[in-house]
């Protein structure tokens, strides 16, 4: 995608939209890499479901720390590619891939933390939940390098403007996935019946091989003439440091962000059963705007990317606008459907009246906040495509864990504001980050940012 020259007004949405489609169905599919693991789980028993159900929220948390910051190489490739400098491109990937493997080594030791963690989120009420989660997360845990390597070249393509490779290798990792799930889980074709143990190994052999799809493409022909990605390459202390400086700050924001949420469903999880349930299933309707929200995002990262190297500051403010512009109109419409039937769409998961009726209350307030997390979501990829990561990570960290978390707390427990009090402390952090966002992107103080 060239966007050095200036995109007409008339075909900016359709730049966008493009880029965003593909990267739509590839976050879908990580859903459902979670959906089938469930499936299979679930003819184990109870136990089992509940050991992986904790053990994921935790695992996704740290995940996210180390895949979000080697997506940083979409920031770097993203300002090379539209400087039109192929050698600067396949210097950036070599730059991550050497923070990738120094995070890979650091990443050796989470086995033996999830095992520390895990003894405070599970029980010991004599179940097996903490012995099958602490199995879950310990195999889970070598599957780390191999997902950091993928998010370099995730960055790689999303930054040069192909969206369509990674969902394609996305859907492939799924197909694997369910193969291995089938063979390993309840034991098929001759394979032992390994239950957890097989749910999270066929996880991570189809993480591998996600992995070694985005490496033939990496070093492909095409790929080792055109950006030398085939020549290993040393990156300097300096190179090293300015990788971190844009990379951490990325995902330890993702960190915060989803960490946070974590603790809240906590809190929400002690308002009763019926409750959480409703609470689970209003989660699985709003993933579907949310995810459409962040592909846009990450559209966006990539062209303020792209625009930056092209010496085309203004361009890369249009194309934050539109694109805030075109998360709202997608978000919104599908918030209108949580506004218009939502107890049609509790009652496709449950007939319980308690249920229902909190799961109607949740999605009517959550579709009342869809435009307004549009706008934190995709101003932020807009700030963090710019490189100006450590604003966004500040950002969320200050407001989820000293405005949205005691928030949440003050209405739930001390108001006895129930669920709908504590989806009001969601929307007021999503407002928080949609104004700081938004006055930071107003600002233009991005577009002055430098990378070495």
């Amino acid at each position: 995608m060239d966007v050095s020259g200036v995109i007409p007004k008339q075909g900016l949405n359709k730049t966008i939209l493009l880029l965003a489609a593909p990267l739509i169905f590839q976050n879908l599919s990580y859903t459902l890499l979670g959906v089938t693991d469930t499936f299979f789980v679930s003819q184990v028993g109870t136990e089992a479901v509940a050991a992986v159900g904790l053990a994921g929220v935790m695992f996704f948390a740290v995940m996210m720390l180390f895949r979000s910051t080697a997506n940083s190489s979409i920031v770097f490739v993203g300002r090379a590619h539209g400087a039109k400098d192929d050698k600067a491109v396949g210097e950036a990937v070599w730059n991550v891939l050497n923070m990738v493997a120094l995070l890979s080594v650091i990443a050796l030791v989470l086995p033996w933390l999830f095992t520390f963690l895990f003894q405070f989120a599970a029980p010991d009420d004599g179940s097996s939940v903490r012995q099958l989660g602490t199995t879950y997360l310990q195999i889970r845990a070598f599957e780390v390098p191999l997902a950091m390597f993928s998010a370099v070249v995730w960055g790689f393509l999303v930054g040069r403007g192909d969206s369509r490779t990674p969902m394609l290798l996305a859907w492939i990792q799924v197909l694997a996935n369910i193969i291995l799930d089938w063979l390993l889980v309840p034991g098929n074709l001759g394979f032992p019946a390994l239950g957890v143990a097989g749910a999270a190994y066929a996880t991570v052999m189809s993480t591998a091989i996600h992995a070694t799809g985005s490496a033939f493409i990496l070093w492909n022909k095409t790929n080792r003439q055109r950006y030398g990605t085939a020549k290993f390459r040393r990156a300097s202390r300096a190179e090293l440091g300015e990788v971190l400086r844009i990379g951490l700050p990325m995902g330890a924001g993702d960190f915060f962000d989803i960490a946070a949420f974590s603790v809240f469903f906590a809190m929400v999880g002690r308002l009763g059963t019926d409750i959480a349930a409703a609470n689970y299933i209003a989660l699985q309707y709003m993933s579907i705007s949310f995810t459409m929200g962040v592909a846009i995002g990450q559209a966006c990262s990539s062209l303020v990317a792209q625009y930056l190297g092209a010496k085309t500051p203004n361009e890369a403010e249009r194309a934050g606008y539109r694109a805030t512009w075109l998360g709202m109109v997608v978000m919104g419409v599908v918030g209108l459907g949580y506004l218009i039937a939502p107890a049609a769409l509790m009652d496709v998961f449950s007939d319980e009246a308690r249920v229902i009726t909190a799961g109607v209350t949740i999605l009517k307030l959550v579709a009342l906040y869809q435009i307004i997390d549009a706008v934190a979501i995709v101003m932020g990829g807009a700030l963090n495509g710019a490189g100006d990561t450590r604003y966004t990570m500040v950002v969320r960290g200050v407001l989820a864990w000293l405005l949205f978390l005691p928030v949440t707390y003050l209405l739930i427990f001390v108001v006895d504001g129930g669920i709908g009090g504590a989806w009001i402390a969601a929307c007021v952090y999503l407002v928080g980050l949609a104004i700081a966002y938004f006055i930071r992107f107003h600002s233009g103080r991005w577009k002055l940012l430098e990378l070495r």
